[in-house]
């Protein structure tokens, strides 16, 4: 058996292999494309042929071939090649830190953008929009880039001990933080749940990449009533996407019924919905004939019913732009942030002669009322972030959306 797959991944290495596969790729991107009128598949092909059929080695021909694919710029469509010459990443793999995401202001110091769960930096106390002036007595209003700052982090962190000064909305506090192996990769992606205030809960969620996703944010959704919340922001900024089956039990906790369809060409090839029974939630695709070829299910499904916010940015793609473009379609969210690029196609894995993979864009999204989401979403309060005011302890969108949820006739916290 494993004579066999070394044979086919040496077909690369003759020209005629080399051929074949590249022939087999295009095949595969005309057939399937979400839209036949895209490209002139013939121009686009011809415009790599040559370089990857003289390709003298194998990262050359995934070069020319990634390069071709790329070359579409759909965002979703791309090159993988061998899957045993793909690295995996070791789940190990843990480098000593603090676990916050952060920015530097020249003169100010360094502004906390965010702060990941199960981490030093979590259980010290650290907060979004703190203002470190101080790490282990350097001043970081004197540092003149953000490049001292990185050894100045760096040379904390190795002694074991790590002490800040900051200012947190106009009160000055220090910190001590002990730093400890972070898994930065996992953690990033992990969904976490406040309260802003008695009655309002505020639910980050920055993927849908991982299985278990919607299961951790209805129990954090769960947790969030139980502690009073009627309302809701659900913070979406920067979310890259991920898995629809997730996305779908996650918007379950706000809608129920057809969400999403998929459009190759000029015809609908399935769609979504998501339906609701005492114990468990189910998200179903179907064909345009109603026959079912997904579903995805969540034991015990949250219903969340209250006012809700939801905070994007130009960032946003894939299933995180999708999940406001549903929510803002059916009427179920007010949307808060900045407008997005319309990064919505649904991605397939085609095998290749040699055992390479290829994702296609095979379809492009758009809502049950028949509206086109490539063409990205216009939030219906259009708001940015701005780092200096974020070092102040104001994060704008995030308050106009409280403002939002509670019919205030004032943004909170806001400074005339």
């Amino acid at each position: 058996f494993g004579t066999v797959a070394h044979g086919y991944e040496e077909l690369w290495q003759s020209p005629g292999g080399r051929e074949r596969i590249f022939n087999a790729l295009v095949d595969i991107f005309k057939e399937n494309y979400w839209n036949p009128e895209h490209q002139d598949w013939d121009r686009w092909a011809s415009g790599f042929h040559d370089r990857a059929v003289a390709a003298e080695t194998r990262a050359d021909f995934d070069s020319a071939l990634r390069s071709m694919v790329n070359a579409l710029g759909d965002d979703h469509s791309r090159w993988v090649g061998l899957a045993s010459e793909r690295a995996e990443p070791s789940e190990s793999a843990r480098s000593p830190g603090l676990g916050f995401q952060h920015s530097f202001l020249v003169g100010q110091g360094l502004v906390v953008e965010r702060v990941y769960p199960q981490t030093p930096a979590a259980a010290g106390g650290l907060q979004r929009g703190d203002l470190v002036l101080r790490v282990n007595g350097s001043e970081l209003r004197e540092l003149p880039s953000a490049f001292e700052l990185d050894g100045v982090l760096r040379e904390a962190i190795g002694s074991g001990a790590v002490q800040l000064g900051l200012r947190r909305r106009g009160a000055f506090l220090n910190l001590r933080l002990e730093p400890a192996p972070v898994d930065f990769a996992r953690l990033s992606e992990l969904p976490q749940a406040d309260m802003l205030d008695a009655s309002t809960g505020y639910l980050y969620l920055p993927s849908f990449r991982n299985e278990g996703t919607a299961a951790s944010v209805n129990d954090l959704l769960l947790e969030l009533q139980a502690r009073g919340a009627t309302s809701l922001v659900l913070d979406l900024r920067d979310n890259l996407g991920g898995r629809l089956g997730e996305l779908g039990l996650v918007l379950g906790a706000f809608i129920e019924g057809p969400w999403v369809e998929a459009v190759s060409g000029d015809a609908v090839i399935w769609r979504s919905s998501y339906e609701r029974a005492p114990e468990y939630g189910l998200n179903l695709l179907e064909t345009a004939e109603g026959e079912d070829f997904a579903r995805d299910s969540l034991e015990l499904p949250v219903r969340f019913a209250g006012p809700l916010a939801v905070l994007v940015s130009r960032q946003n793609s894939s299933a995180g732009e999708i999940a406001p473009l549903v929510l803002q379609d059916l009427g179920r969210a007010t949307i808060l942030g900045e407008p997005t690029r319309g990064n919505v196609e649904a991605i397939q894995a085609f095998d290749l002669p040699d055992g390479s993979v290829v994702y296609v864009a095979v379809a492009n999204l758009r809502g049950v009322s028949g509206r086109d989401f490539s063409q990205g979403l216009v939030p219906d309060i259009v708001v940015s972030e701005s780092l200096s005011e974020l070092a102040r302890g104001f994060d704008a969108p995030l308050a106009e959306a409280l403002r939002a949820v509670k019919a205030l006739p004032f943004t909170p916290g806001k400074v005339f």
